[in-house]
């Protein structure tokens, strides 16, 4: 990478660094780009996809109709109600 391709990527990330920055954002620049080219080497054909690093499985529930709509015994018990809505006073005129 040179110095005006640095410039160009810099414009389009939209990162003002002064000239004495780029020879240090250039060396970490190719160095991540080593490493990539070092992570695509690897052989991991043998290697499982992980949905998670921790290996967890989710306690989950079973999937139950329990028909818990409970908005009526709401709308009883609140001082006002009119229909499917709570009735409050008028705050804002």
């Amino acid at each position: 990478m040179d110095k005006i391709e640095l410039k160009n990527l810099l414009f389009l990330a939209r990162i003002n660094a002064d000239e004495k920055e780029h020879p240090e954002i250039i060396k970490k620049l190719q160095n991540t780009f080593n490493l990539i080219d070092e992570m695509q080497d690897l052989d991991l054909s043998d290697l499982e996809p992980l949905n998670n690093p921790l290996e967890l499985n989710n306690v989950s529930r079973k999937d139950e109709n329990n028909n818990r709509n409970k908005k009526k015994e709401f709308l009883d018990n609140s001082p006002e109600s009119d229909d499917d809505y709570f009735t409050v006073p008028k705050i804002i005129e």
